[in-house]
């Protein structure tokens, strides 16, 4: 299973998805680590690395498919 997270430094948010999650996009355009993005790991622990390293005040699971 592949977890995605999406990183918004925007709004301050990085969150955890499913690869089968309905708001992981079908066609992901990748930015850089500074913008934010959609970002791809093998496993669940990477995933949660990859989150608090993203520097996001707001580390939140996403609510539909509950990694």
């Amino acid at each position: 299973m592949v977890y995605w997270v999406h990183i918004a430094h925007s709004i301050d948010r990085a969150t955890l998805h499913r690869e089968r999650c309905a708001e992981v996009p079908s066609n992901i355009t990748r930015t850089d680590f500074w913008e934010g993005g959609w970002f791809d790991y093998p496993d669940k622990d990477r995933a949660l690395t990859a989150m608090e390293q993203s520097g996001a005040t707001d580390q939140k699971t996403c609510p539909l498919c509950k990694p």
